[in-house]
């Protein structure tokens, strides 16, 4: 009986060390480690070494693919030894004397599926080893499908649009600039389309559409420009200050397009100002269609108080704005928060101090 054992014993480590073993060793691009699979860009070759170990003299060993094919999956013989059956397609070179590597050249979608190294056994039986290939496709944005730049008027409505294809299909987001709100509130909008249904000024700027997926992404940036009537405002409408001091009226206006020197007025009770030395006007441009225009009255008078309106106009339409100057018992700060004399004030500071020299001088005559 223990003859018997020992004789089934060797005869079992007999066929089994004499049975070929097939391992895949190598893939180019690398075997994902998560998914388990390789993972390749489209329109790139693959590469997969098959190693067999104790092959016998009279078997060859072949490459198969189950590929998957106008929704369906289909068996395609690739090689057998070192003879391919597509060379245009499938490519078979020896590394060493038990390695069989396999090329998969141009990989595209329709190469997507299981690959197989296998030898055959018996009549039915095979020792094998496979891997499975999956093709990605980096994000493209559709140019022809995709918003360009684009002018609306204040009130309307528009519809961004951004597709693209990808491999797995894209993700698609909309984002502004420097993370500034998008019109429905958030800093993200997770589709294809974005609604606004009525623009307002803050609509105008760069909104980015994205398309991410894992083999890359792709962007574009779509300027939206915004025409409305000038918006003038500013920080306070009662403005104080003493005679013979500094006081500035400042205008803060914004439009698109935005408004031209020419376009900008300052009135007094309807009637245009004349500008001189001691009242003038300077308009200072500034970021996003914004202008400042001050109105400087370098020295208050008795007859400079009263109303005021600053005016703009574009081709969208026009706005104003009205400030009342009013007397101060005490000189107020200008809006760099100094307190200045006017031109008349200095005259008179200067005659003053002229006469008390003129009195100082004679008085020391006088004595002597």
């Amino acid at each position: 009986m223990l003859l018997i054992t020992c004789f089934l014993t060797y005869m079992a480590g007999t066929v089994l060390a004499d049975d070929p073993i097939v391992t895949i060793i190598e893939t180019n691009p690398v075997k994902d480690p998560v998914e388990q699979k390789i993972i390749s860009e489209k329109n790139f070759d693959v590469q997969l070494t098959c190693v067999v170990e104790n092959r016998p003299r009279d078997k060859e060993v072949q490459w198969i693919g189950l590929v998957r094919r106008n929704n369906s999956v289909t068996t395609v013989p690739i090689s057998t030894s070192t003879r391919s059956y597509d060379a245009f397609k499938y490519s078979i070179d020896l590394p060493s004397p038990t390695s069989w590597r396999l090329r998969i050249q141009n990989a595209q979608v329709t190469d997507e599926g299981k690959y197989t190294c296998q030898v055959q056994i018996s009549n039915q039986n095979y020792a094998k080893a496979e891997e499975e290939l999956v093709i990605v496709e980096e994000p493209q944005i559709a140019d022809l499908e995709t918003s360009s730049d684009v002018s609306k008027s204040e009130g309307e409505s528009l519809t961004l649009k951004c597709h693209a294809t990808g491999r797995p299909t894209p993700l698609t987001k909309w984002t502004r600039m420097a993370g500034e709100l998008l019109p429905s509130g958030g800093r993200e909008h997770l589709l294809s389309d974005l609604v606004i249904p009525l623009l307002t000024p803050d609509h105008a700027g760069i909104y980015k559409c994205s398309a991410i997926n894992s083999a890359g992404e792709d962007y574009r940036d779509i300027r939206v420009t915004v025409n409305y009537a000038p918006q003038v405002s500013s920080g306070n409408a009662v403005v104080q200050q003493a005679v013979g001091y500094v006081k500035e009226l400042v205008c803060n206006i914004k439009g698109y397009p935005t408004p031209k020197a020419g376009d900008i007025t300052w009135t007094k009770r309807g009637s245009a100002l004349g500008f001189d030395g001691h009242v003038y006007a300077r308009n200072i441009p500034g970021a996003s269609s914004r202008i400042t225009s001050i109105l400087v009255f370098w020295g208050v008078r008795e007859d400079d108080y009263g109303e005021y309106t600053c005016a703009s106009k574009n081709e969208k339409g026009a706005g104003s704005f009205k400030f009342q100057l009013q007397r101060s018992g005490t000189p107020t700060e200008d809006r760099t928060g100094t307190i200045r004399a006017g031109a008349s004030m200095l005259a008179f500071n200067i005659g003053t101090i002229m006469m008390l020299l003129s009195v100082c001088l004679l008085q020391r005559l006088g004595f002597h």
